[in-house]
């Protein structure tokens, strides 16, 4: 600016003439010396200039700032997708990270086990808690506010009842929890809990074939007791086939009372076609020849034939053992 005026002054003192000037549509005229012309040329080149350099360096600033900004949410985005969180709201606003944010969404993000290095903080947090829940740790699940519908917080719960199956206890009968969970806590009670403990929970969760399993097998180890009506309504609602049956049977042999173990398997005959061929196994294995033979003659004659060649080969003096005849 002051150069301008000092270069204004000094043509002015070489040439001090003027030129009319009108404004246009109207018929104001002025006097304008030519060293003001040249000032006025001057200062507009000048701030011209000023307006195209400040309006590259402001296009820089708000491009790094948007860039800045992309990258937080770009992070978020990669945080949110391994702890399995919808993220709706974050919108990415370079052409850059657009294109890299909508090929990341097609993805699941899956970090490997153990793998914390990585230079970003933030994610390296995350790594780190990855890492602790695969090996079995339990994690304060808020801190990285992971959502309830993640398997990263169903993982942690079951974290919590392996460390100690009474943590699992309010689950059983919390409506809130998926079924999954509901399962895995009710099996860890199973495996742990008195008689006593596992009939206070024992009404609260329906039973598949994997809880009907765990019951049973805690039964046959005498660490429970079932009725033979329980025992058949759960092998019925689990659907068990005639293997399931049938190696439920297997597996009691030696260790329940012959009269219970022929009362058992006799009651899910009659209440499952499915357990026939287990009831014929024990009947077979103990000896009672005459009532397998009876029970066999209200059987089409092209059922169970592994029984009926058993009792043949018993006519003719011919003894196998039984688990031959039960594959």
């Amino acid at each position: 600016l002051i150069l301008g005026a000092l270069l204004g002054l000094y043509i002015y003192n070489l040439d001090s003439t003027t030129f009319e000037y009108t404004l246009p549509f109207s018929d104001l005229t002025y006097d304008i010396p030519v060293a003001l012309w040249v000032v006025i040329i001057v200062y507009a080149f000048f701030f011209i200039t000023i307006v195209f350099i400040f309006s590259d360096r402001m296009g820089k600033f708000l491009s790094n700032n948007a860039i800045k900004s992309d990258k937080k949410i770009f992070i978020q985005k990669i945080k949110n997708k391994i702890i399995e969180r919808k993220d709706e709201n974050l919108i990415l606003k370079t052409s850059l990270f657009k294109e890299i944010g909508n090929i990341i969404d097609q993805f699941d993000i899956s970090p490997k086990v153990d793998s914390t290095e990585c230079q970003n903080a933030e994610i390296k947090k995350i790594l780190a808690m990855y890492s602790n829940l695969k090996n079995g740790e339990e994690i304060d699940i808020h801190k990285f506010n992971i959502p309830k519908t993640s398997s990263l917080f169903t993982l942690n719960v079951k974290n919590s009842i392996s460390k100690n199956y009474k943590n699992g206890l309010p689950i059983i009968k919390n409506k809130n929890y998926i079924y999954e969970l509901k399962k895995f806590a009710f099996i860890a009670l199973i495996k742990n809990a008195d008689n006593k403990e596992i009939e206070k929970y024992k009404d609260q969760i329906s039973y598949d074939r994997e809880i009907a399993l765990e019951m049973l097998n805690v039964f046959v180890e005498g660490r429970i007791s079932l009725s033979n009506q329980e025992i058949s309504d759960m092998c019925k609602n689990a659907k068990f086939t005639k293997d399931d049956y049938l190696n439920l049977v297997k597996s009691a042999k030696g260790k329940l009372d012959p009269n219970a173990w022929i009362k058992i398997s006799e009651y899910l005959a009659d209440n499952d076609e499915n357990a026939e061929n287990a009831y014929f196994y024990v009947l077979l294995e103990l000896e009672m020849l005459d009532r397998a033979k009876e029970r066999l003659r209200t059987q089409p004659a092209y059922e169970f034939l592994n029984v009926r060649a058993y009792l043949d080969l018993k006519i003719a003096g011919k003894s196998y053992p039984t688990d031959l005849f039960f594959k």
